[in-house]
C-alpha cells in the first residue's frame, strides 16, 4: 500500500511541504477585513511510482477532495486537529465521511471543521488519527473518477467497484 496518491485505483501517502508555511491567527476574522496571506507550500502526494506522485492536494470545481497539478497554495491551518486551507477569508477543512466500507469519503467543509483527528504538519506525512471506527492511518486511495483523482481515507482493504 502507498499512502496519499495512485495509479487509476491505489492507494498513497501525503505529506506537507518542508518549505515554512505563512503563520497567522485568522480566528477573529470581521466581516469587513481579512489578512491577506503569501502563498505557502502545497501538500502533496509522495508515494514513488505511482500516477499521482507529485500531484497536490485540491478541491475541484464540484467541491470534491482531489489530487490536481495544481492544488492549494495557501494558508495551511492544523489547529485543534483540523487541516483547513485559507481561501478568500474563509477556511476550507478536509473532512472525514461515513461509510460501510473501509474507504471513507473526504470533503471540504466551508468554515465547517467536523474532523479534529488530523495530525498533520510542515514536513510531516498527513495521519488520521485513531476514532472508535478505525485505526491510525496515513494511508489514502486515489481514485481516477471521470478524468479527477478523487481522494478516499482508505482504513481498510475495500475498493470502490467499477472505478479505474
Amino acid at each position: 500500500m502507498v499512502h496519499w496518491k495512485t495509479l487509476a485505483v491505489g492507494l498513497l501517502p501525503f505529506a506537507a511541504s518542508t518549505l515554512a508555511a505563512p503563520i497567522a491567527d485568522l480566528s477573529e476574522r470581521t466581516s469587513g477585513a481579512c489578512l491577506v496571506i503569501v502563498e505557502g507550500a502545497p501538500t502533496t502526494a509522495i508515494t514513488p511510482g505511482t500516477a499521482v506522485t507529485g500531484l497536490e492536494l485540491a478541491r475541484s470545481s464540484t467541491g470534491a477532495v482531489t489530487l490536481a497539478a495544481s492544488g492549494f497554495k495557501t494558508l495551511i491551518s492544523y489547529s485543534n486537529g483540523g487541516f483547513g486551507e485559507f481561501s478568500f477569508c474563509n477556511y476550507y477543512w478536509l473532512n472525514i465521511g461515513t461509510s460501510t466500507y473501509s474507504y471513507k469519503p473526504l470533503s471540504w467543509g466551508y468554515n465547517d471543521e467536523e474532523t479534529k483527528t488530523w495530525s498533520a504538519g510542515a514536513g510531516q506525512i498527513v495521519t488520521a488519527l485513531a476514532t472508535n471506527t478505525y485505526s491510525t492511518t496515513s494511508t489514502f486511495l486515489a481514485c481516477n473518477q471521470s478524468g479527477s483523482w478523487v481522494l478516499y481515507l482508505q482504513t481498510g482493504k475495500d475498493v470502490p467497484s467499477g472505478v479505474t
